[in-house]
């Protein structure tokens, strides 16, 4: 970390310290107001982390704080949960086995006091613990949260976050459709939240496009008009993308060495970017020295063609077969593998 990032931690903790052990509910409503997340947005990835480090700081000093003024309080079980989630956050952010140890320490210690009506929590807390361990999940990495999820229903049937947590869980069975329409029927039964049932049905709206060809076409920002189907013959990647997403932008980063290893002219790639203006993708590409077709109407999440196809989260990237088929929702894993099963068919 950089000394300026550094000086920027510190000044941050003095700050929300000073302002501690006061009211504790003015206190507490400190602590919520972080939930919020920081005001400045990332511009390249270095600063991203940079900024999710100072937050996740600020979050911290203020739990500490909460928690030492008020040891009391009835919402102490909350803080130290928090607390614990959050040292976990940044033990995986900075690789640091001492904030992973404390909060393994802070969870067991939660477990031999928590009362029935904290049971819960902690039983959710667990879930979404191994939810945010995943990583690029294995198939038995996958089925063992969902075994975890479903654990979780059966033990709380009337919690209100079983429609969001089942939801969560089948944005990683992209490439098993069949339990990912499982899981996202189940959800749907469950939500009664407007934002939560849209995206259930973005998503069942894109899990009834594999195996179909899809009439993708629009006029690129290079001023070309541009139809998936007149790529049939080779199999296309299409990029869903936005450099307001730095996970989207470490994506690119990704596929293009994974596209170098196929042969030349075997596969095509185009791009879909959600930025607000159109300079911003032409400056991306230009970054990442791609030089694929890219639309970009500068309507964001709101776009037409972003509407129809249920796009909802970066980076999304899908793979279409020589006959114009969509074949993966998940073509940002092992891609080029991805890629030679079609090619050989």
């Amino acid at each position: 970390m950089s000394l300026r990032c550094a000086a920027r931690l510190a000044a941050a903790s003095i700050l929300i310290g000073s302002a501690w052990a006061g009211d504790p509910e003015a206190d507490w409503q400190a602590v919520r107001a972080l939930d919020a997340g920081p005001a400045n947005r990332p511009r390249t990835q270095t600063e991203a982390r940079s900024i999710a480090l100072d937050h996740l700081q600020r979050q911290e000093t203020a739990l500490r704080s909460f928690l030492a003024a008020h040891p009391t309080d009835a919402r102490v079980f909350e803080a130290q949960l928090r607390l614990a989630r959050l040292l976990q956050m940044r033990g995986g952010f900075d690789r640091s086995e001492k904030a992973l140890n404390e909060s393994r320490a802070i969870m067991a210690g939660l477990e031999k006091t928590a009362t029935p009506e904290q049971r819960v929590e902690l039983d959710f807390a667990a879930v979404t613990r191994l939810m945010r361990t995943i990583g690029q999940p294995s198939s038995t990495r996958r089925n063992e949260l969902l075994s975890a999820a479903r654990k979780f229903r059966a033990a709380h049937p009337g919690d209100r976050r079983i429609a969001a947590l089942f939801a969560e869980v089948a944005a990683l069975f992209d490439n098993e459709p069949k339990v990912k329409v499982a899981l996202l029927t189940e959800a749907d039964m469950l939500a009664v939240e407007p934002d939560l049932k849209g995206r259930i049905a973005d998503d069942l709206r894109r899990v009834a496009l594999l195996g179909q060809t899809v009439p993708l076409q629009f006029s690129s920002i290079q001023g070309q008009e541009v139809k998936l189907s007149d790529y049939r013959g080779k199999p296309v990647l299409v990029v869903f993308f936005a450099d307001f997403s730095p996970p989207a932008t470490d994506a690119l980063k990704r596929l293009k060495p994974a596209l170098a290893t196929l042969p030349k002219g075997s596969v095509e790639a185009i791009g879909i970017c959600l930025d607000p203006q159109r300079a911003t993708a032409e400056a991306t590409l230009k970054e990442h020295g791609l030089a694929w077709p890219v639309a970009c109407d500068e309507r964001g999440w709101e776009g037409e063609l972003v509407r129809s196809l249920g796009i909802n989260a970066l980076p999304t990237v899908w793979l279409f077969d020589k006959e114009g088929r969509l074949r993966s929702l998940d073509a940002l894993e092992a891609t080029s593998d991805q890629i030679r099963r079609l090619l050989k068919e």
